[in-house]
């Protein structure tokens, strides 16, 4: 299992964060190894579902992105299962400083021989994410101004 966790204070108000980070079809954004995310269901009263194309250097792989919490302003956890690998994100979202404190947690499960990778996903989920993150922010601010 590899544990990643980044943050970030925006100096946003957190509806504004919320609001561009939970519609996740826009991860291809500032997102580098999201080839593509797409809504394939949202009912009213069910979390959402997106198709998402993925590459993470070790793997290629087009899955469903399933949000399993949803807490407006506050809370986004979603997770994707393959056969091979499950990962899950929590992103946290929290009024602080005249801003926003945003933090992303991935937890990534490797199994079969993908298992063997493991030790190399860590340092290469942390910088990936780090360079996500500061997209993101470029795009949130570039709203702003």
């Amino acid at each position: 299992m590899v544990k990643t966790v980044i943050h970030a204070n925006i100096p946003l108000p957190v509806s504004q964060v919320f609001q561009h980070v939970s519609q996740l079809e826009n991860m291809g954004e500032y997102n580098s190894s999201i080839l593509s995310s797409e809504v394939k269901s949202r009912q009213q009263g069910e979390p959402p579902v997106y198709l998402i194309d993925v590459d993470i250097g070790i793997k290629k792989f087009k899955g469903e992105y399933k949000v399993t919490e949803l807490i407006p302003n506050e809370k986004i956890v979603a997770n994707c299962t393959l056969s091979d690998m499950k990962f899950t994100d929590t992103y946290i979202f929290r009024e602080e400083k005249g801003g926003t404190y945003f933090e992303i947690t991935d937890i990534t499960e490797l199994k079969g021989l993908l298992a063997l990778s493991e030790f190399l996903l860590g340092p290469i989920m942390k910088t990936q994410m780090n360079g996500n993150l500061k997209n993101l922010l470029k795009i949130l601010l570039r709203q702003e101004g």
